[in-house]
């Protein structure tokens, strides 16, 4: 059956994927700093080896050319658990802060951040009962502020080097709903009658160009754009540059798309000198509707509506992405891309499918029904197709469970082999990828944020604490 033979086509390029969150570029001349582990008997010797990836985030290196690293004695797994143990307690004592950071500002002069009786309302806060219970978020007796999507920005200062941020907000969500009705109507205006038609019968052509739109995120996904000379692909969303400038050292940029219950991320890192950046930062401070240290995202809940119900709010830090995507300078490998060209090629399928279709409209149409609601229509084609694809599928020959007889193998290439690949097919490089965590002393420019735990929204700019290092990121969950 055709279905089955694009699902399994879709299956097998999903499987095949790197299931990195995140991505990169390649990184020359990047200044590295290395820690040598030297003693077993003290902290110091639990140090691994590791490298300075961006300004405060540090990636461990393996001390051998050993696939696998080496057990943990028992003397320092004793010294993790107390390693551990005095992070904690630090961290403890740093939650129970009276206030924010000194990072902390908002801009709306009308807004309460410190509304009494939303803060009341939250129950699903940092206690330190409920984390006893291994049900809490964090260590903090109540939460502090409350901040939300329709508030003001900033908006003091000319903004030239960045895409400007003009995103609707609404203050409840009915008006959000009433918005967004008014665009899908004016969307389906836009494009009536170039809908697909279930009962005319499509071309080749026509077919060919749905399957390779349906597939184009999934490649996407699985071959991200991540070479800063892409960079023109993902230049137009609200607050990023408007192009990398020349100056920009250690680029680290990744876009992946959404894809049916998966979100998009996009990210564009570069460093530089603190006077090189300080254009960028200011523009950054302009489109911010809040601005906070990373470390204190915990401590501010979201209201995304002024009619929302705050028993449930989420943290700041529910809806940021807390890992920076890092490039690495070798391609995500081809072998599994090429192979499902091999296996399932799109010549075969869009023959198949295009005799599917006419043969399920030619049984359609031996009925004609006067009078006939598109429903009764619709539910009456569906019928109609399932009826002929299981008579398709019964004079198929039985396919082998290939699943079940093992992991498949795939062709491998060389680094110039794999490139050489890439742009004959992707026409483009798309790298490996790594991450690291954010560091906590960054600072966080929100330009916009929403949405809650399960679908997370966020856009905006992290700076490092020397304002050397600077990363816009959008996640869409």
């Amino acid at each position: 059956m055709i279905k089955k033979c694009i699902a399994l086509g879709m299956l097998s390029l999903v499987l095949s994927g790197q299931s990195s969150f995140a991505a990169s570029v390649e990184m020359p001349n990047q200044k590295t700093s290395v820690t040598v582990k030297s003693n077993i008997k003290s902290e110091d010797s639990l140090k691994p080896e590791f490298v300075e990836v961006i300004p405060g985030a540090f990636k461990s290196v393996r001390k051998s050319n050993s696939k696998y690293p080496r057990e943990l004695s028992d003397e320092e797994i004793k010294l993790l658990k107390a390693q551990s143990q005095k992070q904690s307690k630090q961290r403890l004592v740093d939650l129970q802060k009276s206030d924010m950071k000194v990072e902390y500002q908002i801009f709306d002069p009308l807004y309460n951040d410190r509304d009494e009786k939303a803060l009341k309302q939250i129950t699903r806060y940092n206690t330190l009962e409920t984390n006893k219970q291994g049900i809490g978020y964090g260590n903090r007796d109540k939460p502090l502020r409350i901040v939300s999507p329709y508030m003001r920005k900033n908006g003091h200062g000319e903004i030239k080097l960045t895409n400007p941020v003009n995103i609707p907000s609404y203050r409840t969500r009915a008006d959000k709903n009433k918005a967004y009705d008014k665009e899908f109507k004016a969307f389906l205006e836009k494009n009536k009658g170039k809908s697909y038609d279930l009962y005319t019968p499509r071309t080749k052509e026509e077919i060919k160009e749905s399957i390779e739109a349906f597939f184009k995120p999934i490649e996407l996904i699985e071959y991200p754009v991540n070479n800063p000379k892409d960079y023109k692909l993902v230049s137009t969303i609200p607050g990023f540059p408007k192009q990398i400038p020349s100056f920009a050292k250690n680029i680290h940029l990744h876009s992946n798309p959404a894809f049916l219950q998966g979100g998009s991320y996009v990210q564009l890192a570069f460093g530089g000198t603190p006077d090189q950046l300080k254009p960028y930062i200011d523009e950054a401070w302009t489109d911010s509707k809040v601005v906070i240290s990373k470390s204190d995202l915990s401590n501010v809940y979201v209201k995304n509506y002024v009619d929302s119900n705050m028993e449930y709010a989420d943290t700041l830090k529910t809806l940021m992405p807390t890992s920076i995507v890092v490039v690495e300078n070798t391609t995500v490998p081809m072998g599994k891309y090429v192979q499902n060209l091999v296996d399932n090629p799109i010549e075969k399928s869009v023959d198949e499918i295009y005799e599917l279709e006419n043969q399920v409209l030619n049984e359609f149409n031996k009925i004609k029904i006067d009078g006939e609601s598109s429903d009764a229509k619709y539910k009456r084609y569906i019928e109609t197709r399932k009826k002929v694809e299981a008579e398709r599928d019964i004079l198929k020959p039985k396919q082998m469970d290939t699943v079940s007889l093992g992991k498949k193998e795939y062709p491998i290439y060389t680094e110039s082999e794999n490139r050489k690949l890439q742009k004959q097919y992707l026409h483009r490089f798309s790298f490996n990828e790594d991450s690291v965590k954010l560091p906590d002393d960054y600072v966080i420019y929100l330009f916009d944020f929403g949405g809650n735990w399960n679908h997370p929204y966020a856009l905006g700019a992290a700076v490092s604490p020397e304002k050397n290092y600077i990363i816009y990121f959008y996640q869409q969950g």
